[in-house]
């Protein structure tokens, strides 16, 4: 029987993986699943239980941006790709970052030419870092970091980059190596969902996801007090993170409402707080490189239109396809009398057609076609 082997530094097996897996199996590979035994997110050691996978003993690490971080993510790119050597596979799916494992990868390849390597690069690091100042001085290890990743993707038989922005990024490095966008998806709603902007005197926005240093938190209080001003403002947090309270804060300052949630895994809870709200925020820094969020995906897939500051990809399909509100830094004040006057029936048809643009670009549907499209060709 032939074999697969997909590696998963980070565990995006429910993201992503599992449909490349899903689709490899229905074409008589079998599939193998190679991950960490480090949540990188919760930074501890944990289990999973699932069938065919394999779970790499990780070095554990404290700090984001630490040498500890770097050693760890090295030592298991050499560790996974050796555990991948020994099951022999004919097609290798691997998932970037860790740009180490891109690197080992790469080289596997080359002693191995007649392996299908199917590169996904599903952020941009150390692009997507959002100091600007810790760049600077961090240029010579970020720049090897990316060389890394930048080196290995010629040898691929077939790059996936999650964005288009990625794409473009990328492309001077990817030296004649086929490359296709295929964007992060979702499972379509199993329910019809309402479809009416929600009628009420406040504005009710949506955060979703992680409160990190990725997002805008000065930006997003300035835009909030801004809207405050001229109508009242609901914040709903759906998530956690380290910079919770700063952020909390400072949106309270402005004098609107926050009502904190925090981590909502239930489906349909969750798909009741989009319901009562009017937009999601998609705020990031300006430093940080990318062109599609997951939050966003997931506001998509809940039919709940966007306040957006995300360029590329994200910038352009909220200015086409009129699924919410692109933000302008420079004019907030603008925009914030834009969307305080954005009327139900201007909102609810931005909701009714933010149905079809998921189920036409986000669904796994869509995503598991594209997909099949570019792989029948190399395996």
């Amino acid at each position: 029987m032939k074999k697969a082997v997909c590696i998963s530094c980070t565990d995006h097996y429910q993201e992503r993986t599992h449909l490349f897996m899903r689709y490899l199996q229905e074409q008589g590979y079998a599939c193998t699943y190679i991950t960490s035994d480090f949540h990188h997110m919760r930074k501890e050691k944990y289990r999973i239980d699932r069938e065919n996978s394999i779970q790499v003993a990780t070095m554990p690490y404290r700090k984001n941006i630490s040498p500890q971080r770097i050693l760890s993510h090295m030592k298991f790119a050499k560790d996974a790709m050796k555990l991948a050597g020994t099951l022999n596979p004919d097609v290798l799916y691997v998932e970037v970052p860790p740009n180490s494992l891109c690197r080992e990868a790469a080289k596997y390849k080359k002693k191995h030419p007649n392996v299908r390597l199917i590169l996904d690069v599903f952020d941009l690091w150390p692009e997507s870092f959002p100091n600007n100042r810790a760049k600077s001085l961090l240029k010579i290890p970020f720049d090897v970091w990316a060389w890394f990743r930048n080196s290995g993707l010629p040898c691929a038989d077939l790059v996936f980059t999650e964005c288009r922005l990625f794409r473009d990024k990328l492309e001077r490095y990817l030296h004649g190596a086929r490359a296709e966008v295929l964007y992060l998806s979702r499972p379509a709603p199993t329910a019809h969902l309402p479809l009416e902007a929600p009628q009420t005197d406040a504005l009710h926005l949506c955060y979703l996801g992680s409160i990190n240093n990725l997002i805008d938190i000065p930006l997003i209080a300035e835009f909030i007090g801004a809207v405050q001003k001229r109508r009242p403002v609901v914040l709903e947090i759906i998530g956690d993170g380290e910079s919770r309270e700063n952020f909390i804060s400072a949106v309270r300052e402005t004098g609107a409402e926050v009502v904190f949630h925090g981590k909502v895994y239930d489906a349909e809870v969750r798909q009741a707080i989009f319901d009562r709200c009017h937009f999601g925020l998609n705020i990031m820094k300006d430093s940080v490189c990318v062109g599609l969020t997951m939050k966003s995906v997931d506001y998509f897939a809940g039919a709940l239109p966007v306040l957006n500051t995300i360029q590329g990809d994200t910038w352009e399909l909220v200015e086409k396809e009129k699924i919410g509100w692109n933000l302008e830094r420079r004019d907030v004040d603008r925009s914030a009398e834009r969307i305080a006057r954005c009327s139900r029936e201007e909102q609810t048809e931005m909701r009714r057609h933010l149905e079809t643009v998921f189920l036409e670009m986000f669904s796994e549907e869509r995503l598991e076609k594209r997909m099949a499209s570019a792989l029948e060709n190399i395996l």
